[in-house]
C-alpha cells in the first residue's frame, strides 16, 4: 500500500483541465507519486485517449460509489447530485490503494518541484492545511464582498458545533489537500457507523469535505495535527487574478510560497472556449507583462 497518492475526480467537461495538470505533477514529481484519476465510467475512453502516455491510472466513479452503497446503501433519492463529487472525495480511501492521498481538482496546476516530504511529517502522518484564510478575507473587505465574510464565519460555526469544538474559524482548504484513510476509517467505525447518520446525510446538512474532515481530526484526534499553510496559490474569483497581474506577480513569485496555482473553472476558461470581454483585457495585459496564464 502507497504511502501517498495523488487523487483527482474529474469528468468530462474538465478534461483539457485534467491533462493540464497530470502534465503539471509528470513535471515536478520528484518522488514519483502515483496519480490516480476518477472519472464517470462513460468518460473513461475518452480520458484514456486525451491523456494517453501520461503516467496516471484510472478508476470509474462508479467503482468507488459502490463501495460506498456497500456499507450505507443506496443514497436517498433526494441526495444532490453536485455533492456526489464531496462524496467520492471523502470514499477514495475505501479501494485500499493507500495510507493517504492529496486530492486535487483539475483546475488546478504545480509550477514547482514536490516531494513525499512536502505533505507527509516525517512520522507518516499527513500536513493538514489550517489557517484563518486571511488571503481571501482581506480580499471580500476590500471589494465590499460581505456575503464571502458572513459565508464563511457561518459554515465554520455550524461545523464546530456539531463537533463540539471552542476555538477560531479555520479554513482547512483550499485544495489540494492530504487526507488520512485512517482518518475517514475511524469517521465511519467511530461516529457514522454508531448510528449518529450515513455520509448521505452528514454531506447533506453540511456540504463542505473540506470544513469536515478538518473539524474531524480535531474532534476525534486519532492523527497529531501538523498544520501547514495553503499548498496552493487559490483565485476564487475573477478580481482577484486581475488584482495580481495589475501588480506584476508571476510564476516565480507565487513558486516561492506555493506549489502550484488553482484557477478556478467558475469563471476561468482554456482556449477554445469562448472568451468574455474581461479575458480579453487580460490576455492583452498577458501579452504586454508576460505574465501567468490560466
Amino acid at each position: 500500500m502507497e504511502p501517498l497518492v495523488f487523487f483527482c475526480k474529474t469528468y468530462g467537461d474538465d478534461m483539457l483541465r485534467a491533462r493540464r495538470l497530470v502534465r503539471s505533477i509528470h513535471r515536478y514529481n520528484t518522488d514519483h507519486i502515483p496519480v490516480y484519476l476518477s472519472v464517470p465510467e462513460r468518460d473513461l475512453f475518452r480520458f484514456r485517449e486525451c491523456l494517453g502516455g501520461l503516467p496516471c491510472s484510472f478508476i470509474t466513479d462508479e467503482e468507488i460509489l459502490a463501495a460506498t452503497c456497500a456499507v450505507y446503501g443506496d443514497p436517498p433519492l433526494t441526495f444532490p447530485n453536485h455533492l456526489y463529487q464531496q462524496l467520492i472525495k471523502l470514499e477514495f480511501w475505501r479501494m485500499n490503494l493507500c495510507r493517504n492521498y492529496l486530492w486535487i481538482d483539475s483546475d488546478s496546476y504545480f509550477i514547482r518541484p514536490f516531494s513525499t516530504a512536502d505533505f507527509l511529517h516525517y512520522s507518516g502522518v499527513p500536513y493538514l492545511v489550517q489557517h484563518d484564510c486571511t488571503d481571501l478575507l482581506d480580499f471580500a473587505r476590500r471589494e465590499g464582498k460581505n456575503k464571502i465574510i458572513a459565508h464563511y464565519h457561518d459554515t465554520r460555526k455550524k461545523l464546530k458545533k456539531l463537533f463540539g469544538r471552542v476555538g477560531p474559524d479555520y479554513d482547512f482548504g483550499p485544495s489540494p489537500v492530504v487526507w488520512s484513510a485512517d482518518v475517514l476509517a475511524d469517521m465511519y467505525g467511530g461516529y457514522l457507523g454508531l448510528g449518529n447518520e450515513t455520509i448521505y446525510s452528514l454531506l447533506t446538512s453540511f456540504p463542505c469535505e473540506i470544513l469536515l474532515y478538518g473539524e474531524f481530526v480535531y474532534q476525534r484526534k486519532k492523527i497529531p495535527v501538523y498544520s501547514v499553510g495553503p499548498f496552493f496559490k487559490v483565485y476564487h474569483y475573477d478580481e482577484q487574478f486581475f488584482e495580481d497581474e495589475m501588480h506584476g506577480v508571476t510564476v516565480g513569485d507565487l513558486a516561492e510560497n506555493y506549489f502550484g496555482i488553482v484557477m478556478q473553472s467558475n469563471w476561468a476558461t482554456l482556449p477554445g472556449k469562448k472568451r468574455t470581454l474581461q479575458q480579453k483585457i487580460r490576455e492583452k495585459m498577458r501579452s504586454l507583462t508576460g505574465n501567468f496564464t490560466p
